[in-house]
């Protein structure tokens, strides 16, 4: 017993700063949960979840293209609610579990602190827990903690990912290859950008088992497809090329051009073909506003059918805090100064943030939000964590300091409402709109905000296409989604006048006289 008991003490407090900063985030984010109204996206990922708890994989909806059955952990309060009570019964329109099922989603996050943790380790980084202090304060981080969706969920999976491919380089263990296959086709169930990373995971097999390579990418192949069927149930896999019936203009033109093969048996569940072809589908219809897909808007250009290869350089730009950009410049400028010393983790991290920042660049039809580069963010944080750690042992050991205090104070003014967080370069938060809208600034998470402000403040209204006095509150998003439509009849009141305020900044204020 006190053997036992003498263990979880050493485990304690080897691990004391990473459950130390678990459990701040917990606190964090929980409040951020009971402040956030539900975004857009949400019901989506919950419904289509539910529907494969039962057994349903099959994209009935329009905005099941992008869905996933990995985030089905959201249910898991409601299903032992009905355990212990069968005749459980809710009617709120699902508002209880979709917010219970926000708690559930801090495993993830959790999960990514561990990892980052573990590379720490690793990394043999004395002072790399200090990274944590900036983790806690990222506003990406706190916010998409909780919220249902896939976005965090993948940074975790490409963290953990790298982590096992590292460790395989190092060990060759069979217990490594596995995971690293098993977590690559869960990454490929979360999210179809994984399927750009298979060329990046055969080029790490060649570099790790080199002659021995052709077998173990035969070996991971089969692996990924396991996977891949037994997440929708094996759901008309093997069904003939011949015999898909496509929505999209693309997936269409290759069946054309491969009709000789109609007989081919695709080896993967016809639900997972089909949310491929969903999304490429939605992208083609040029943004209309019936559809998932709106277009792309940044720095107040539109585009419907495709979007800017500088999108995630603008909204990185604005988003991520100046603190985290002052330690990314600084490791950067090592990385280049001394890369002979730091070529392995030059592989094994820079390279796949790289790599698929320029996949979600240029080969990204959908690009409507800061979220989509949660993808790298995670693996981002190993990266400052060895920044952070060199820091600390130098001269500049204060810098550190003095980097946390301003992302604090930086961060706190929007505390909790993270999602519209914006850093210091755009100095009047009213102007936002002329750098980025969509989901980084507005994904819904404060339409209850604005539908209580019009009960305690009567006297303002919508405004209207006509130029008219009066006090009015106007949706930046609304405003921006009508504007890409090509839709000019508001700019009488957001280009000729100033606001005198903002709620929850995503609404202006305004008081024409």
């Amino acid at each position: 017993m006190l053997q036992w008991i003498k263990k979880i003490a050493q485990k304690f407090i080897q691990y004391k700063w990473l459950l130390v900063a678990m459990c701040v985030h917990m606190v964090v984010a929980f409040y951020f949960i009971a402040q956030q109204n539900i975004t857009y996206d949400e019901p989506g990922y919950i419904e289509y979840s539910k529907r494969w708890l039962q057994g349903k994989p099959e994209r009935v909806e329009a905005l099941d293209d992008s869905k996933t059955p990995v985030i089905s952990i959201v249910w898991l309060p409601r299903i032992i609610r009905q355990v212990i009570n069968p005749n459980y019964q809710l009617n709120d329109f699902g508002r209880q579990d979709q917010k219970e099922g926000r708690y559930m989603m801090i495993v993830f996050s959790l999960l990514t602190m561990l990892y980052l943790y573990k590379f720490i380790q690793l990394f043999n980084l004395e002072n790399g827990w200090l990274i944590f202090l900036f983790f806690l304060l990222d506003p990406l981080i706190v916010a998409y903690a909780v919220i249902i969706n896939s976005d965090l969920l993948s940074g975790l999976l490409l963290l953990a990912i790298v982590y096992h491919l590292y460790k395989l380089s190092i060990q060759k263990s069979h217990q490594q290859f596995l995971l690293v296959c098993l977590l690559i086709g869960i990454a490929l169930v979360t999210k179809h950008t994984f399927l750009f990373g298979l060329p990046l995971l055969i080029a790490a097999l060649i570099k790790i088992y080199k002659r021995q390579s052709a077998v173990k990418i035969l070996v991971a192949i089969g692996i990924l497809l396991l996977v891949i069927n037994l997440a929708f149930y094996f759901h008309h896999s093997g069904k003939s090329l011949g015999n898909y019936h496509f929505e999209s203009n693309l997936f269409n033109t290759i069946q054309q051009q491969l009709s000789w093969l109609s007989w081919l048996p695709i080896p993967v569940p016809e639900t997972y073909i089909q949310s491929i072809d969903l999304l490429q589908y939605h992208a083609q219809l040029d943004g209309s506003v019936n559809n998932t897909y709106t277009g792309v808007y940044v720095l107040e250009k539109v585009n419907l059918q495709t979007g800017f290869w500088y999108y995630y350089a603008v909204v990185a730009l604005y988003k991520i805090p100046l603190a985290v950009w002052c330690l990314l410049i600084i490791g950067l400028g090592r990385w280049m100064l001394e890369f002979k010393q730091y070529k392995q983790q030059f592989y094994f991290i820079i390279l796949p943030i790289v790599y698929f920042v320029l996949v979600l660049s240029l080969f990204n039809q959908f690009q409507i939000g800061i979220r989509h580069l949660l993808l790298v963010i995670p693996l981002l944080y190993v990266l400052l964590a060895m920044v952070v750690n060199q820091l600390a042992q130098s001269k500049a050991k204060y810098l550190v300091g003095v980097l946390v205090v301003f992302m604090l104070y930086s961060v706190v003014k929007y505390y909790p409402d993270l999602i519209p967080y914006t850093n210091e370069l755009i100095a009047n938060k009213a102007n936002v709109y002329k750098k980025m809208m969509d989901s980084s600034i507005d994904y819904g998470q404060s339409d209850s905000a604005a539908t209580a402000f019009f009960k305690t403040h009567p006297d303002y209204s919508i405004p209207t296409n006509t130029p008219t006095k009066g006090k009015f509150i106007l949706s930046m998003h609304q405003y921006i989604e009508q504007y890409k439509q090509g839709d000019t009849s508001l700019h009488w009141l957001v280009k000729k006048h100033t606001p005198t305020g903002l709620l929850k900044h995503v609404y202006w204020l305004y008081e024409v006289k």
